[in-house]
């Protein structure tokens, strides 16, 4: 008679796996003993925690603007002339700061008011949120990063929270089959269901980018996972996600690492989907022709009358074998949804005419020109090789390949935000809202708390509505290539960075 299985006995391969995590745990407990730094998980539970002990909601004027910062997010209020600003992150080299601030930016007066609500979200950047009607006005807020101070950790979210905007009241949903921890993913709301879509995931030994698309309901609040037809977006996160009415939506580049034993593979993603339902069936489609002038760089987006407006981010250009350089825009853009084709947006007030006779009577939308290649087309790899390890910097030799119309011959006028990536942006009234963000000067980052608006309809000039204040010292060493603050960010937003 043979021997019985033990059901119970652990394969080698587990013994050896949760050993290795063990040694690990132990590893980066030490380290934070020397940093005096607590483990972030128990941090994220006791600041929760301080946050249900709130009896009632607080609410008070700033007496200036917020503070700088950046993959915050920036929501127009769904029943009154006013943004939400909720989150964000702060670095100066040294320290990062992350913030669960819940501020309301009155346009018509300037003021900034911070509403402290019992059972807050604990901190986080490069989340995502949509604001709604219903219940008399609600925000809803997924996922997103907490970066502990000395950037040694860094925990992603997968959690949802709900804010009545009239009760001033946040309530933790919890429902099970969601998303898996994430952040630099993208959310969008087509008729009563959040839709999300990519983002990635490091837990500082492995670093994960999602293709996966859930959907939830406002209604049954229930999550459920779709699995449309056809071939849709490969993984990536800080992309372009935007809705087209409540059937259909778009979702148009990002950015992905591969890690490959030693070497690691980055990827501007230069392609264009879109998702469509017909019944109860889901279906991605590729676009054709369509890749966005702005691939290789990630932006912050809006929706406003079927279009989509992007500004700033970074691309990057390889300059050898050794160097790669990010060249920062600033550099407004347009999608329109139901052609899916971008246009360069260019405002009266940034040319000035040589004589009365060639004055342009208006502000232009040029589509930007595509080069004559298939989807399909194939990214380039450049290989860049040091002593320690060999890096494989990708990304479609497209890009470079993308260019505008000529400008007219006239002395251009420069005015409104300057270049950068992360910024906050957002469209209420017909007006567009630019906050933050950071900017790339001299191998160093500096985060931004300035501000300016756009009216849609006249398209004239920026308004400058919060001046930046002067830059503070870089208290870091310069910043390394392809480095991270754990959320690869908006390149998503930076040179290889996943927030978004």
């Amino acid at each position: 008679m043979g021997k019985k299985k033990n059901k119970n006995k652990v394969s080698g391969a587990v013994k050896t796996a949760a050993k290795t995590d063990k040694k690990l745990a132990n590893k980066l407990k030490k380290e934070l003993a020397n940093l005096g730094e607590e483990d972030i998980a128990k941090v994220i539970a006791e600041i929760e925690r301080e946050e249900a002990k709130r009896a009632a909601a607080s609410d008070k004027t700033l007496p200036g603007p917020p503070s700088s910062r950046a993959y915050a997010s920036l929501t127009p209020h769904p029943t009154s002339n006013e943004l939400i600003m909720f989150g964000g992150e702060f670095h100066n080299g040294q320290k990062t700061e992350v913030y669960n601030e819940l501020l309301f930016y009155n346009p018509a007066n300037g003021s900034w008011r911070l509403v402290k609500a019992p059972g807050a979200p604990p901190p986080r950047s490069a989340h995502q949120t949509i604001a709604t009607s219903a219940n008399k006005g609600e925000l809803w807020v997924f996922g997103g990063e907490f970066t502990s101070p000395t950037e040694t950790q860094f925990y992603h979210y997968k959690d949802l929270w709900c804010f009545s905007l009239t009760e001033k009241k946040w309530e933790k949903v919890v429902a099970p089959n969601g998303p898996s921890p994430r952040s630099g993913h993208r959310m969008v709301l087509l008729g009563r269901k959040l839709f999300v879509f990519g983002g990635y995931c490091d837990d500082g030994r492995e670093c994960r980018y999602f293709d996966d698309l859930y959907t939830f309901c406002l209604d049954t609040r229930q999550w459920e996972k779709l699995s449309p037809s056809g071939r849709g977006p490969c993984a990536r996160s800080a992309c372009v996600m935007l809705p087209i009415g409540n059937d259909s939506l778009i979702v148009d580049g990002g950015f992905s690492r591969i890690r490959e034993g030693r070497t690691e593979r980055t990827q501007n993603h230069m392609d264009m989907f879109k998702l469509s339902r017909k019944g109860d069936a889901w279906s991605w489609r590729a676009l054709a022709g369509s890749k966005s002038s702005l691939a290789g760089r990630a932006a912050a987006v809006n929706v406003h009358s079927n279009r989509g407006y992007v500004f700033g981010g970074i691309c990057d250009f390889i300059e050898n074998e050794e160097e790669l350089t990010g060249v920062m825009s600033d550099e407004l853009s347009m999608l329109d949804l139901d052609k899916c084709r971008w246009h360069a947006v260019t405002l009266r007030t940034e040319t000035a005419p040589a004589s009365l006779d060639n004055a342009q009577p208006a502000a232009q939308e040029t589509e930007i020109s595509e080069p004559e290649e298939s989807a399909q087309t194939k990214e380039a790899v450049t290989v860049v090789t040091d002593e320690v390890f060999t890096m494989k910097l990708g990304g479609a030799v497209a890009a470079a390949a993308v260019q505008q119309p000529a400008a007219p011959a006239a002395q251009p006028m420069r005015g409104g935000p300057g270049a950068r990536m992360s910024a906050m942006l957002a469209v209420q009234r017909s007006v567009l809202y630019v906050y933050g963000g950071v900017l790339e000067k001299d191998d160093k980052q500096f985060y931004l708390g300035d501000m300016y608006s756009l009216d849609l309809h006249k398209l004239n000039e920026w308004r400058t509505l919060i001046e930046q204040p002067p830059l503070p010292d870089w208290l870091g060493s310069d910043i390394e290539e392809y480095s991270t603050s754990g959320s690869e960010s908006e390149t998503d937003d930076s040179e290889g960075s996943d927030e978004g």
